[in-house]
């Protein structure tokens, strides 16, 4: 993996479809630095098995890159009968914090909407994670609830937020 001093600026985002191969690569080796590391795929056997079983993959499930480099994925559900999308995302731990964000998850916005033409977004983000909250609210994206769930040998609190289409 290549260390980005600007990681992709002026280049496109390109979105494929996972495979299992590139799912194992993120979830084995992918390890942020505390307390981002909540979100290594080892740090709960469940949310890991879902992430590289083929089988338990949400409908659209992609590998993000810029240019050749593997640099995030980015996941879409339908719930209420496909009028809206649950998405979930990650970037590798090098790029985090350094300004990437808000491009990658509008690039993500933007591929979700030319295949599915969701009526609204949601995601859930752990609640003590401010950063990636601020990057979801330039998306236009607002908290609608904070609730508990178990995870990772714990109860931890989560805040869902969303995005209405005509938002983006």
């Amino acid at each position: 993996m290549t260390a980005f001093i600007y990681p992709c600026k002026g280049a496109k985002l390109s979105f494929s479809p996972m495979t299992r191969d590139f799912a194992r690569i993120i979830a084995d080796t992918w390890k942020y630095p505390p307390p981002y590391d909540f979100y290594d795929a080892t740090a709960d056997p469940e949310d890991y098995e879902e992430f590289v079983n083929p089988e338990q993959w949400p409908q659209k499930f992609w590998q993000v890159r810029c240019e050749e480099d593997l640099i995030g994925f980015f996941t879409a559900a339908p719930i209420e009968d496909g009028e809206a999308y649950e998405i979930s995302l990650g970037l590798y731990p090098d790029l985090t914090g350094g300004g990437l964000g808000l491009k990658f998850v509008l690039a993500g916005l933007e591929t979700l909407a030319a295949e599915c033409s969701p009526s609204r977004v949601v995601l859930s983000v752990a609640a003590f994670n401010e950063r990636a909250m601020k990057v979801y609210e330039r998306a236009g994206f607002r908290a609608i609830r904070t609730y508990s769930q178990p995870t990772n040998g714990s109860v931890y609190e989560f805040v869902e937020m969303e995005l209405l289409v005509s938002r983006f």
